[in-house]
This record gives structure tokens, C-alpha cells and sequence, in this order.
């Protein structure tokens, strides 16, 4: 399953909430709850890469849980988001400027789904994602982007 960030993976299901253009291959559908896709403990894997940030803050820790809960065991939960450390270290160093510091911390202001509504760092997803009992197995940084692969014992 695949949530966000424009690609279109073909071996998954691809849902986006704010699609115009609903075909065989993008589902319109809201990513934070997979009760119509998939029953508890099936998912393989669930693919979220530029959704958790545009998560409203209430909302965040049980549709993280949700996605948990639909992870067979084994089964991969793949997050990708903006890494507020590493937007913070760069701001305090003078390597980026203040509009690309907004931008990247609230996303765009130009229609309501574009704003985001919360931040993490990757050692605090590290950490919420180890609390909710998932093995890590991956951690990437890249600029300001992070993606946490953890699993499901």
C-alpha cells in the first residue's frame, strides 16, 4: 500500500485523499483509515511517504496505530516525512533562510491539505515506533527527508 507523495507504486494499493483523478491505479480514499482496504494483521507492508506530516496533531498517534494494526507479523511500516532536526540544525547554522524554514515546517499555505500539522524528528518516530512494539530495521536522512522502515515481530 502506498499513501502520499505522488508515486505510483504497481505492486501496491495507492490510495490519496486528494486526487481528481480516480483510476484502476489511484484510489480516492482517506489514508488514515484502511478498514475498507485491508483487515487486521494482512498488510504485507504500508508504504506512508509524505502523509504523517499533513496528519492533524490529534489524529497522528491512532492512525499510526491504525497502520500498526494492519501489519501482519513480519509485515513493514515504511514512514517518510520531514525531519525537524535536520531543518532546525540547518536554520541555526545559516544554511537556510527563514521562507524555506517555513515552508518545509508548514508546507504550503496555498490550499488547506498542503499545511502541515505536525513535525517529527527522526529519533522521536524512532522512538514512538519502538514503544508501539516495531523492530527497526531502517533509518535514512536525506537533507531535510527521513524515512523509518520498522516491522511488525
Amino acid at each position: 500500500m502506498l499513501y502520499g507523495s505522488g508515486d505510483i507504486l504497481h505492486t501496491h494499493l495507492n490510495l490519496d485523499p486528494f486526487t481528481s483523478d480516480e483510476t484502476d491505479v489511484i484510489i480516492r480514499a482517506d489514508v488514515k483509515n484502511l478498514d475498507n482496504f485491508v483487515d487486521d494483521a494482512e498488510a504485507q507492508e504500508i508504504v506512508a511517504l509524505d502523509v504523517i506530516d499533513y496528519i492533524p496533531l490529534g489524529d497522528i498517534n491512532n492512525v499510526i496505530k491504525h497502520w500498526v494494526s494492519k501489519l501482519r507479523h513480519g509485515g513493514s511500516l515504511i514512514i517518510g516525512g520531514t525531519d525537524l532536526f535536520e531543518v532546525s540544525k540547518s536554520f541555526t547554522q545559516y544554511r537556510l533562510g527563514i521562507t524555506e524554514t517555513n515552508q518545509l515546517i508548514h508546507g504550503e499555505q496555498s490550499k488547506p491539505y498542503l499545511i502541515k500539522r505536525v513535525n517529527f524528528t527522526a529519533m522521536g518516530l524512532i522512538d514512538y515506533l519502538d514503544s508501539l512494539g516495531l523492530n527497526l530495521q531502517k533509518k535514512r536522512v536525506n537533507n531535510f527527508h527521513m524515512t523509518i522502515e520498522a516491522t511488525r515481530p
